[in-house]
Order: structure tokens, then sequence, then C-alpha cells
């Protein structure tokens, strides 16, 4: 039978990249959701071979320990999931609620890695890649919350690279900018627009990175040997401070 990646987050735009990715790669892969079960069975159609879509919410430990029951010992997770951002506010208006929310996308992680861990020693070999993002060090206004919460998970994949290397487990993030899809039409707010059009003019490439483009590179470190607590930026060669 084949090793198990599970994409936590898999009918994201990234997220169907990753599990059409790692599906080419001989894995066989859960494509999880949260509350979209049809649209993970659509992204599961899509992929060649035996692959299963599964539906739990990250911050429920029942769900999480079922979901893992059903589709048995995983070998690489993608984490690909995180909460949306509801209320985008200044750091200064953001309410507690608002923060608790995002950082539930943090508890998420860390439960899930968890988890999987254990397995990973056993078998003494797993990957794990977080998707975090380029706001966790480049700045927009009225996405603190989002941006802390994606670096507080970013700390907690480096000190597993740092924990667990020697049990033959590496652990890598993934910080996308901008990302476009050119299968799908959006339409942008004018502040959006207008940010999009600062990105373009400070990045090295003359166009945004697409998902098949960030599935490339969680590729790379599923494959690597010897990459570990890094981080690979994604983001058109935009410069990234911090």
């Amino acid at each position: 039978m084949s090793a198990v990646a599970l994409v936590a987050g898999g009918t994201g735009p990234i997220g169907r990249a990753v599990a059409s990715a790692l599906a080419g790669e001989g894995f066989r892969v859960a494509v999880h959701c949260r509350s979209r079960p049809d649209v993970a069975e659509k992204v599961v159609a899509g992929l060649d071979g035996d692959h299963v879509a599964v539906r739990a919410d990250l911050n429920n430990l029942d769900e999480m320990s079922e979901l893992l029951r059903r589709i048995g010992r995983v070998a690489v997770l993608v984490n690909a999931a995180h909460p949306a951002l509801r209320n985008p506010a200044p750091v200064a208006g953001t309410t507690p609620a608002d923060l608790t929310a995002q950082l539930a996308g943090v508890q998420a992680h860390a439960a899930l890695c968890a988890q999987v861990v254990p397995g990973m020693r056993d078998q003494g070999w797993g990957r794990i890649v977080y998707v975090s993002g380029a706001l966790m060090s480049r700045p927009a206004p009225g996405l603190g919350a989002y941006g802390a919460a994606k670096a507080a998970a970013t700390v907690l994949t480096r000190y597993l690279a740092l924990e667990e290397g020697r049990h033959g487990i590496t652990a890598n993030v993934v910080a996308p900018g901008r990302v476009t899809d050119p299968d799908e039409d959006e339409e942008l707010t004018p502040e959006q627009a207008v940010l999009s059009a600062r990105l373009l003019e400070r990045m090295a490439l003359p166009t945004f990175p697409t998902p098949a483009q960030v599935a490339a590179a969680v590729l790379t470190l599923v494959r690597s040997e010897a990459l570990t607590g890094q981080t690979l930026w994604v983001t058109g060669g935009e410069p990234i401070g911090g």
C-alpha cells in the first residue's frame, strides 16, 4: 500500500495543487476539508489513483482522531489549513475574539503534528510542511492577527525540525506571497488592486506565483533528505524582511 500524504486544507487552490503533486509522486493522498466534503470529493475525483476525501474540524480532537484512524499512518503532512480572516482590522482595533480565531490555526497545527509525529518516528521517516505566508514578515494593513498566527505556526514548525530530525523527520515551511490561479477568475477590491500593483513593482519576476509553483516548492521539501527547519519564500522574488 502506498504511503499516506495528508493535505490539510486540501480544497483551496494551493491545497488542490499540492494534492495533485503528491499523487503524482505515488502517495495515497487524503484531501482534508473542514466544511465542504463535496469539494474535497471533487478534488479526489480529479486525481489518478486510490485517494480519499476526509472531513474534520482540526480544533476538535475527536474529529481529528477519527480522521487519522480512517486514513492510517501519515508519512507526509502538508498543512495548508488556516481560519479565514473575517474581520480585517488594525492591530489597535483587533478584538480578543478576532485574535483567538486566528490562533486557533496555530493550535490545530500543533495538535495535528502531535498526532502524526509518533507514527513518523515509528517508521523512521516523515515529512511535515507548513504553508505559511509572506504576511508573517511583510506586513499589510489590517492583517496583523493573521500574520501573527502564521508566524507562530512557522516557529513551531522550526522547533519540530530541531526536535525530530534524529527520527528521520523533516519539518519545513513554504511561505507564498500573493498567488494567482490561472484557472480561476478573481475580482479584486480597489484596495487589493493597489496592493497587487505595489507588490509587482517590488518583485523580481513579472508575474505572481501560481498554486502549482507553490506545490513544486512543497514537493522539493518532501523529496529532500537534507532540508529541515527552512522557509522557502515563494514570492516571485519579492524582497522579504525579518
